[in-house]
């Protein structure tokens, strides 16, 4: 009898032990999530700046032939909001940081009301998120018009999932909806990793623009470092796709395996390392181009 209470304490302290390091490593994981998120939210105030200022050179430009107000376009009027293309991959990005939060609040204990009030905002927001990428113009190109469309279309199939977790009312309904609804943030992040291919030429026309307005045509040293640096950033952001991706699908088999999540998660530790040091890089390259 004394052997049987012996083995049981030690295995309760193994699973405690399980647990904590689990929880601890996706504590790491979050923090460096965190990071990520302002990294990427840096890159898309980059790429509001530039989007609207193509637009403006492009079709909005004042001139006595185009005296008028569309609107239609006034996400690309003032700069108080994002421009249609960029308001996309933002709503994506804040999509998967609520999905985040509410695998951290699974795996943290937090109660079934707490996690009904991290999707409760998303909601809304996904409601706007139709009629933001609906108001497109084509700026950019094909490329940007399929990313956002992409989107929206993703957009569409997590409102349902959405409504049916606003009416979960246990943990247990929540470890099932962040299981459901996996794939489809999978999507969202494959989505945005494709969509730096649209990115790009956006970040980058003012100054091949000036190439092809200036009678000599060729690039500076100066120019040709920032276009290195655009193409670092987006590598650096595809790079923090990438480990999300890998740490969500970690996080995913721990909570179809096991009721309380952290007992099973592993590898999460060493992705945060690789988002932070990606996430560093990136940093790096926003204060280059700001310079």
């Amino acid at each position: 009898m004394l052997r049987q209470r012996a083995c049981s304490v030690i295995f309760c302290l193994v699973l405690a032990a399980c647990a904590n390091q689990g929880i601890a490593e996706f504590e790491l994981y979050r923090s460096a999530f965190e990071r990520t998120y302002g990294t990427s939210t840096a890159i898309l105030d980059q790429l509001a700046v530039q989007e609207r200022e193509l637009f403006m050179r492009t079709r909005g430009r004042i001139n006595p032939a185009n005296l008028r107000f569309d609107p239609n376009l006034a996400r690309y009027y003032t700069d108080t909001v994002d421009p249609p293309g960029t308001a996309a991959f933002r709503r994506a990005l804040e999509t998967v940081k609520t999905y985040n939060d509410v695998l951290y609040g699974l795996a943290s204990g937090q109660t079934a009301e707490a996690l009904v009030g991290k999707l409760g905002e998303l909601n809304a927001k996904i409601g706007d998120a139709a009629g933001e990428a609906s108001s497109l113009v084509g700026v950019g190109g094909a490329e940007v018009a399929g990313a956002t469309a992409a989107l929206d279309r993703l957009f569409v199939q997590i409102a349902p999932f959405l409504r049916v977790a606003l009416t979960a009312r246990s943990r247990g309904e929540f470890r099932e909806f962040v299981v459901r609804h996996y794939p489809i943030i999978n999507a969202i992040l494959l989505e945005l990793r494709q969509g730096t291919r649209a990115i790009f030429p956006i970040l980058t026309a003012a100054t091949l623009r000036r190439v092809r307005d200036a009678p000599s045509g060729g690039l500076t040293a100066d120019e040709i470092r920032k276009l290195e640096t655009y193409r670092k950033l987006l590598a650096d952001w595809v790079i923090l796709i990438d480990a999300t991706i890998k740490s969500l699908d970690n996080v995913r088999a721990a909570a179809e395996a096991d009721p309380t999540i952290v007992g099973t998660i592993t590898g999460l530790g060493a992705i945060a390392v690789q988002l932070e040091t990606a996430s560093q890089g990136a940093r790096r390259h926003l204060a280059e181009l700001s310079k």
